[in-house]
């Protein structure tokens, strides 16, 4: 080969090389962005932005002595649906038979919960988050 044509190569390879650079950062999604948590909230799952299985319950942890309030992709749940686990303040809904949603579908779903306090000084508030399943 000449030496031209190794030039060429070497040429098209770093052309190659920084077209894939460019559009590596040109179309990169950051999904773990952390979205800040309000006080109330303990611990949720699934977190914002995460991608679950269809099998996957939604748990929200909150102080002892708060009422919630779930929605799911804009249907409220029924509080007969949602397990509560009273001495420690978790809520735990998952998909069913003979619940508002049999499955999870495949695809992005839209959580908003909101919360106020039961005893002691008023706290009311609001959190909305999403997920993926597949």
């Amino acid at each position: 080969m000449k030496k031209n044509t190794y030039r060429l190569i070497l040429l098209s390879l770093t052309a190659l090389l920084s077209l894939t650079i460019y559009f590596g950062i040109s179309f990169y999604q950051n999904n773990n962005e952390i979205k800040e948590l309000p006080s109330v909230i303990e611990k949720l799952s699934p977190l914002p932005n995460d991608q679950v299985p269809q099998q996957t319950s939604v748990e929200i942890d909150l102080p002892v002595g708060y009422e919630l309030t779930l929605i799911i992709d804009n249907y409220i749940i029924p509080n007969s649906e949602i397990l509560y686990i009273e001495g420690t303040g978790v809520y735990v809904w998952k998909p069913g038979p003979n619940k508002t949603y049999e499955v999870w579908n495949p695809g992005k779903h839209e959580i908003k919960i909101t919360w106020s306090r039961v005893t002691g000084l008023p706290d009311v508030g609001e959190f909305t988050w999403s997920f993926f399943t597949y």
